[in-house]
């Protein structure tokens, strides 16, 4: 995919449409904690950030794909102007990442988007969840619900 066919995904603000046919996963991966662990790719997306920088961080990962096991999506922070992101802008990055990323895990952030949101994201191409410490989410509950099976990693 080029990097102007990314930035006009990004920019057509439908993430319906990006997801047309990107199928939900059989299974969704999941485990407790950070995440931090080697292999996985941040990709900063909204406040803060402009289309062009985010397809040109994932179109870097996508070069480097078969060194990167999962890559977190993260929104910026929130600032008075404007949230770290809009519902419709992490399902839409969600979408565009499957699809430049086609054999890496996309996950989006835990803390920032909620568990309702993270479920929603599955239909959207993201296939592993990192839950927080504390957080007493069921994500064999969570991941039937999507039509998936849940697989701790």
């Amino acid at each position: 995919m080029t990097r102007d066919e990314v930035i006009a995904l990004l920019a057509s603000r439908d993430p319906v449409a990006v997801a047309q046919h990107i199928a939900v996963p059989d299974e969704v991966g999941w485990l407790r904690g950070e995440g931090n662990e080697e292999g996985v790719e941040v990709l900063r997306y909204g406040a803060g950030t402009t289309d062009a920088e985010v397809a040109d961080r994932l179109l870097d990962i996508a070069a480097r794909a078969d060194r990167v096991r999962a890559v977190h999506l993260v929104p910026g922070p929130d600032t008075a102007e404007r949230p770290g992101s809009w519902g419709n802008e992490d399902l839409l990055v969600t979408a565009v990442a499957r699809r430049v990323l086609p054999g890496v895990a996309i996950r989006p952030d835990w803390p920032a988007l909620g568990e309702p949101a993270c479920q929603v994201a599955v239909s959207f191409g993201a296939d592993e969840w990192v839950i927080p410490h504390g957080v007493d989410a069921d994500p064999d509950h969570l991941a039937e619900a999507v039509g998936a099976r849940a697989v701790a990693r």
